[in-house]
């Protein structure tokens, strides 16, 4: 039997029998054994999951921008290796993958300087915007919820945001006292790569104090796959090579609560270690020391509901290693951000908040293949939202402007200033206790950030030649939104609709000229990639693809949806999922935009029983051939995960044995999304078993 069957057999058989151990009692075919959806249910008691990047305090429901949330059990059972892996499975989000150990959400098709990290409120402060192979400096290990706001939020945080936001809250930044002790702690071993991961936390609130600290560790050694690592059959079979990761990452933290507010400050460390598949040798070593500061205060002065203020430092520090033992490019980040909410008392019908955000960066890259130049970055910006409830909902409408400075060290290169402004607005209909109807506008500007003006040099980690361009505009973009969705019983559905048009449009695209990089040399376009030397020498067998920053108009369109059922039968809680996602993205006049998701579509289905909890979820990802020009076609895949559960109650608390079954089909997987998708695929058939043991 070849060894892909033998692994996937193995873990269907591992999972199997817990599936058929599911206590599914068997009854007679009476009216009690019939499925029957439960009674509709009481508002009032659903539980609300505020979303914290919202400076209202409001709930998915109530908000006009399209907002996934990933929490409690869903999230626990997603959580993966980096933040990218944890939400790929969201509507309208995907990841950029470079192997295990990097791996960056994508929103829609957009990605990079588009999409913002954020870690309670604040930037994740790391160079994971700059190239898809460094890794977001925040661990899903000690994520309580992750929100995803699609589409442009600039107006809450700036130009980095226009495609979208992803806020993880940790819970290091409490502003409530939960008294007493409480604590968990999770453990898991992996049979692909021999993955070993550890996860634990520990609080004490007394007399208005909440103390905390928590830490986590992650190992796994290369990863096992279907078939060769490169789609020409040239690479390595059965394994991804250098596709190793270690991971640490801990914190302290102490809050005070009052009756009129909270004060809350941690410490952090992150560490990661991580190979990149696309060299043999060539390695990661990235470190990061955070420091952050909240405080909140209700009713501070008259007309004023809430201040809220957060601040944060970090200091980021990445070596990409040629090998073990031999330094090359040595990358650092020092960045203070901070930034003031106050939502004002109800004015004249209307409810709103006053923001002014600030960011300092200071990027330096050394080394004989640095491609970035070391440059400072300042950025300030105000921002106003103001909301009004109507007689069919509520409506929202606000505006922001940045002052954005890029000084690069050397005076050799031109600083640039710009002067982004973006307003959007938005209604609510609330159509009856189940419909909803939401619009959705905006009209945003993003600034170039350093990477897409100053790049020239040889990328090592991405096998990349690239070039920006310094004399890049500010990119402009009209985004408009119509959702609509059904809940508050047994069924539940919602579909969105978006178009967005930006103009001057930055990516980065192949380059066929026969040029060498500097623009010498002798034209000669042959339909293939060009490709270079380290020194951006033309060589057509060169190691580095020559990649430039361009600007063009582009048009993005899709559409997301998802269908969900839940019922009783049996004594067993059921809920069914149908979902599907589609993107879009072209140059007006021209082709497909590079490395767009492609559609894909699935199933899901989940059963509660007593202590146990078991699901099954199949998606399919279709084939990508709507391509940029000198772009390869990425073949379809189908991914089937099964989940299974089981508590055990214990004095003050739970033990939990859980089982986690991925890519249970053994398939050959690429993320088009990924720049290393011909040379590296994803993990083959894995199962992860694991204990968590929680003291409330």
């Amino acid at each position: 039997m070849p060894a892909f069957h033998r692994r996937t057999a193995f873990a269907v058989a591992l999972l199997s029998p817990l599936f058929l151990a599911f206590p599914f009692p068997v009854e007679a075919a009476d009216a009690a054994s019939v499925p029957v959806a439960p009674p509709p249910v009481d508002p009032a008691e659903v539980e609300t999951i505020v979303i914290t990047a919202d400076p209202f305090a409001r709930t998915v429901d109530q908000l006009v921008q399209p907002t996934e949330i990933l929490s409690g059990e869903e999230l626990d059972r997603r959580r993966g290796a980096t933040l990218g892996e944890t939400l790929e499975h969201e509507l309208g989000v995907s990841t950029t993958d470079f192997g295990r150990g990097a791996g960056r959400p994508v929103i829609r098709g957009q990605a990079g300087p588009r999409v913002l990290m954020l870690e309670n409120g604040i930037s994740s402060m790391d160079a994971s915007d700059v190239s898809a192979d460094h890794d977001v400096s925040i661990d899903p290990a000690h994520a309580e919820q992750i929100e995803i706001l699609k589409g442009p939020a600039t107006l809450l945080y700036g130009s980095s945001a226009s495609a979208g936001v992803v806020n993880v809250v940790d819970g290091r930044l409490p502003s409530e006292v939960d008294d007493g002790f409480h604590s968990s702690l999770r453990g898991s071993l992996g049979s692909n790569g021999d993955e070993r991961a550890v996860a634990g936390r520990a609080a004490y609130g007394f007399d208005g104090i909440q103390l905390g600290v928590d830490g986590s560790w992650l190992d796994a050694d290369d990863y096992d796959i279907h078939g060769n690592s490169a789609t020409d059959g040239s690479g390595h079979r059965n394994t991804l090579l250098n596709s190793a990761v270690e991971k640490k990452s801990g914190s302290l933290s102490a809050a005070k609560v009052w009756d009129r507010g909270s004060l809350a400050a941690n410490v952090s460390r992150f560490e990661t270690q991580y190979g990149l598949p696309v060299e043999e040798t060539a390695f990661i070593d990235m470190e990061q020391d955070r420091i952050d500061i909240e405080g909140r205060w209700l009713k501070p002065f008259p007309g004023l509901d809430s201040i809220r203020v957060r601040a944060a430092r970090g200091d980021y520090e990445h070596t990409e290693f040629e090998a073990p033992g031999e330094p090359g490019t040595v990358f650092h980040n020092d960045q203070t951000e901070g930034r003031i909410e106050a939502v004002h008392a109800p004015f004249a019908g209307l409810s709103g908040v006053l923001g002014v955000q600030r960011r300092d960066r200071e990027f330096e890259a050394i080394g004989e293949e640095a491609f970035v130049p070391s440059t400072e970055t300042r950025s300030l910006g105000i921002f106003l939202i103001e909301r009004a409830k109507t007689p069919f909902g509520s409506v929202e409408f606000g505006a922001r402007t940045d002052h954005d400075t890029n000084r690069p060290d050397d005076s050799a290169i031109g600083g640039r200033e710009f002067n982004p402004f973006s307003f959007s607005g938005g209604a609510l209909f609330d159509m009856n206790a189940h419909y909803h109807l939401k619009f959705y506008a905006t009209r945003s500007e993003r600034s170039p950030v350093t990477e897409e003006l100053y790049s020239f040099g040889p990328h090592l980690a991405t096998g990349s030649f690239e070039r920006g361009n310094d004399r890049f505009d500010l990119e402009r973009a009209h985004n408009y939104e119509v959702s609509l969705d059904r809940h508050g019983d047994a069924l539940s559905w919602r579909i969105n609709v978006y178009l967005q048009r930006i103009g001057r449009y930055k990516y980065q695209q192949e380059v066929d000229a026969g040029l060498n990089a500097d623009g010498s040399g002798t034209a000669d376009s042959d339909g293939q990639a060009d490709r270079v030397d380290e020194e951006g020498n033309f060589d057509p067998d060169g190691d580095l693809l020559l990649l430039d920053y361009v600007g063009a108009d582009a048009r993005f369109w899709g559409t997301e949806g998802e269908i969900g059922y839940a019922w009783k039968a049996v004594g067993t809680e059921w809920r069914a999922r149908v979902f599907g996602d589609l993107a879009r993205g072209r140059v007006d006049g021209g082709g497909d935009l590079p490395r767009m998701t492609p559609a894909r579509f699935g199933a899901g289905l989940h059963g509660h029983r007593g202590p146990w909890s078991a699901s099954v979820d199949f998606t399919r990802v279709q084939k990508q051939d709507r391509i940029a020009s000198l772009e390869t076609e990425t073949d379809g895949y189908s991914l089937l995960a099964m989940d299974a559960d089981y508590t055990i109650p214990t004095p003050g608390g739970a033990l939990m044995l859980f089982l986690r079954g991925r890519n249970l089909l053994d398939e050959e997987a690429r993320r088009h999304t990924s720049f290393i998708k011909d040379f590296a695929p994803l993990p083959g058939a894995s199962v992860v078993a694991g204990i968590e043991w929680r003291i409330e």
